[in-house]
């Protein structure tokens, strides 16, 4: 609902104003929604018995999307402010004000927006009280995870109270200070999980099975219960083969309440129309495909002798919906958790191997670095990684940064020039999930931009934003409990101590040159890279950076696979996995190899089991 408030007929809050000509807005909370808040999320209230977290304004020119779900790294973003809320009581006289000197994003100030009709809408994420062990406790969000998950009802999390979107008309200039109220009395309700079937929260298909573990070690160390989860695909002829044992290939990304990995997972023809449903159709019809290949039995199927277990998993941390499955000073010891609790419950359960020689990998973006992360940290364990588009891999190309040679993260080092380092670049296609590439490749964010927006929407690493969990994930703790910056976060300045703990335990290409002696052994024949030569984000240099280093590597080669992708003279972009042909033997873009991952990558994992396998192995019971 929009709220219409002539300005002329605005009840005025009556503390004192700021300078003419100057705007200011007053959030608060009525006490009827703090109970529901509370109940919904879960989170802790402070010592008054108030909520804690970091409250939003947002500002847009049209209200075809709610102005809290519209701020972006692009062109269309909303206008946002934010203020910390700290035991925050309900009530006006309890209001906190947003006005000129509150920090923005896009615009840095209010006073920076033009005269004219806007509609506002306020929101607070909600944090909560975290004692991990051995470290200060610290509030977080209570979950970057949105109600019912990524196919949930709500775009929020539970428990995020927010306004009514209120049509304001600035009109500054000669004029008297202007004043606005909202009231923060609505509030997300906890919406009911899709479940990793798609048939409600733990409710299975034949196919489709959900494995949920306590883990001992995170539980432990994050003071409170910690559930991991594994949405697990059964390989076809599962209860026909009750003898057979399978290999396990666990496929990295983000939180996902259903099975999708890298194309979905569907039972029956969708009936639609890609000309009348548009990629939404197209999606399902693939998903469908999946089906019918997983089920053929015929020998020349896709999954003919590659009979395995495929696993979805979600480890969500407060600071972002995903671990990135490593043990990291932050967040704790997902890796070991994953590896030693997780995955082990998973192979028990459904007849898997339970050996390094019979797991695999696969993922893209942020999947893509858990796949080559999780395999060059516990290189025993996992036997084949197949990477599309990682994050970066090494932080010399930090997307367009190098965290080691160069002193700041937002501008090029110059004794005069100002250059902004670019984070983010167009496309041409028009698509949702883009095509081939970029015939432009032009700037659409800097870093500085996308880091400030961060900034805005949580302090302290706490905006639930990319950067911010690289810097959670990669950094170490500081002394306030919240993790380290690489940089600091207004003015891009690096710090140099960060960035040595960054390359000594995170940077991936720095780790396999400095441990190549142990590890080359162990990764032979198991990477394999691909990233579009025109990545949206950047990721292309890091990618470039461990190319060289594998195509040089001695004692032994890599025997890695490295793939930059180009076509018709256009780098792909995010996120290229690899180039496919259709049956005419045209490439196919990303908006349908993103659907494929396990067609194209299963045969060649089984294929690489068999022939790495140790001699008394079981490769034969899974390959029917």
């Amino acid at each position: 609902r929009t709220m219409r408030v002539p300005v002329a007929c605005l009840a005025a809050w009556l503390a004192s104003a700021p300078g003419a000509e100057a705007a200011s807005f007053l959030v608060s909370f009525p006490k009827d929604v703090l109970l529901p808040a509370v109940a919904a999320s879960g989170v802790a209230t402070g010592e008054r018995g108030g909520l804690t977290g970091r409250v939003r304004l947002y500002f847009t020119r049209t209200n075809d999307t709610a102005p809290y779900e519209s701020d972006s790294d692009d062109q269309s973003t909303a206008q946002v402010f934010g203020l910390d809320a700290e035991d925050w009581l309900p009530g006006e006289a309890n209001g906190l004000v947003i006005d000129e000197s509150v920090f923005g994003y896009p615009r840095p100030s209010l006073e920076d927006l033009e005269d004219g009709v806007y509609y506002v809408q306020a929101e607070l994420a909600l944090y909560d009280l975290y004692t991990r062990r051995d470290l200060p406790e610290v509030w977080l969000p209570a979950t970057c995870v949105s109600s019912g998950g990524l196919n949930g009802e709500y775009a929020k999390p539970d428990g995020t109270i927010f306004s009514a979107v209120m049509e304001v008309d600035l009109r500054r200039k000669g004029r008297r200070a202007q004043k606005f109220a909202l009231s923060l009395d609505q509030v997300t309700p906890k919406a009911a999980s899709p479940g990793c079937a798609g048939l409600g929260d733990g409710v299975d298909s034949d196919w489709i099975k959900t494995v949920r573990v306590r883990s001992s070690l995170l539980s432990d160390w994050w003071g409170r219960d910690v559930t991991l989860e594994a949405c697990v695909l059964l390989p076809q002829g599962f209860d026909e083969h009750p003898d057979a044992r399978y290999p396990l290939v666990v496929a990295q990304g983000h939180y996902s309440p259903q099975f999708w990995p890298g194309g979905a997972f569907r039972e029956t023809d969708p009936a639609c129309d890609p000309a009348v449903d548009g990629y939404d159709c197209v999606s399902e019809q693939y998903a469908y495909q999946l089906y019918q290949d997983w089920t053929n039995t015929a020998e020349d199927s896709p999954f003919s002798g590659a009979r395995m277990l495929v696993a979805t998993i979600n480890h969500p941390v407060p600071l972002f919906d995903d671990s990135y499955a490593v043990n990291s000073a932050n967040l704790g010891p997902y890796g070991d958790a994953i590896v030693t609790e997780l995955l082990p419950a998973v192979e028990q359960q459904y007849r898997g191997l339970g050996a390094g020689w019979a797991r695999g990998l696969y993922g893209g973006s942020t999947g893509g670095w858990e796949s080559i992360g999780v395999q060059v940290l516990y290189p025993d364990e996992f036997n084949s990684a197949y990477a599309a588009c990682p994050d970066p891999v090494t932080f010399t190309s930090y997307t367009s940064i190098n965290i080691y040679d160069e002193t700041n993260a937002y501008f090029y080092d110059s004794p005069f020039k100002r250059t902004e380092r670019p984070g983010q670049r167009d496309d041409y296609s028009g698509l949702i999930w883009p095509g081939y590439g970029h015939p432009y490749g032009q700037t659409t964010a800097t870093v500085k931009e996308m880091n400030h927006r961060e900034l805005v929407l949580g302090t302290k690493s706490r905006s639930c934003g990319q950067w911010d969990i690289w810097e959670a994930v990669f950094g170490p703790v500081c002394d306030d409990g919240f993790p380290c910056r690489l940089y600091n976060k207004m003015t891009g300045e690096i710090n140099a101590t960060v960035a040595d703990y960054w390359r000594e335990n995170f940077d991936l290409k720095a780790i396999m040159e400095r441990d190549w002696a142990v590890l080359g052994p162990k990764l032979q024949g198991k990477l394999h890279v691909f990233v579009g030569a025109s990545d949206t984000y950047y990721l292309t240099n890091a990618v470039m950076d461990l190319e060289d280093f594998l195509r040089n590597t001695t004692d032994p080669v890599s025997d890695a696979e490295v793939v930059v992708g180009v076509h018709q003279g256009r780098g792909f972009e995010h996120c290229f996995r690899g180039y496919e042909l259709d049956v005419d033997g045209n490439v196919l873009p990303n908006s349908i190899t993103r659907l494929t991952y396990n067609q194209a990558f299963l045969p060649a994992m089984a294929e690489h089991f068999v022939a790495t396998a140790p001699a008394d192995a079981d490769t034969s019971s899974w390959r029917y």
